[in-house]
């Protein structure tokens, strides 16, 4: 009984990704009114996800490969528009802090639906991961993602072909720059500017 209920109250994969098209929806409509282009732009990927995503779920259709490149194509700008607030900045506050937070978050997103591309268009590119709908690998894929951005790297899934392999030592390598550089620069700035 208690079995039931339990599994019944969890999040199925069609409400998931109708989670994240709120989620992301939620997120354009904070984007400055004036920037109408960049509006535009992030409306035309939401739609572009709903609607392949919706289309998804049907037999007749697969566009998981459509919906993960319109979801990184939008990750992507995100984290472009997020480095630029961050890094042109001449003054650093509290909020530039945590804009770096977000976009090392925004990182581990991304290669997340990196990786989900790439089982969608390889099954066999990763030990540890099956070859199932993208919504149902997407916590493993996200865990693996920020195990591999931090480096930790606990080796219970693995790349097994070389493009997977690529991506995931690029990763690696972002991350450990990330932390070193803008990070470490952002703080150090702050920690100037609060002796002045």
């Amino acid at each position: 009984m208690a079995a039931q209920s339990c599994s019944s109250s969890t999040l199925g994969p069609k409400d998931l990704f109708w989670l994240i098209i709120v989620t992301l929806t939620v997120a354009v409509a904070g984007v400055n009114r004036q920037r109408k282009m960049l509006r535009t732009w992030y409306e035309v990927l939401i739609a572009t996800m709903a609607v392949s995503g919706a289309l998804s779920f049907f037999e007749e259709y697969d566009l998981s490969v459509v919906t993960l490149a319109a979801l990184l194509f939008f990750l992507i700008a995100q984290i472009i528009a997020a480095v630029k607030q961050v890094a042109l900045s001449d003054s650093v506050t509290r909020n530039h802090i945590v804009g770096s937070v977000c976009i090392y978050m925004l990182l581990g997103l991304s290669w997340t639906v990196c990786y989900l591309l790439i089982l969608e268009l390889l099954p066999n590119a990763f030990n540890g991961l099956d070859a199932l709908p993208w919504l149902n690998n997407l916590f493993n894929a996200m865990y693996f993602s920020f195990i591999t951005l931090t480096t930790v790297g606990y080796c219970d899934i693995s790349p097994t072909l070389p493009i997977a392999q690529f991506f995931v030592f690029m990763e690696s390598i972002v991350g450990s720059f990330y932390l070193a550089i803008l990070v470490a620069s952002l703080v150090s700035l702050r920690l100037t500017q609060a002796q002045r």
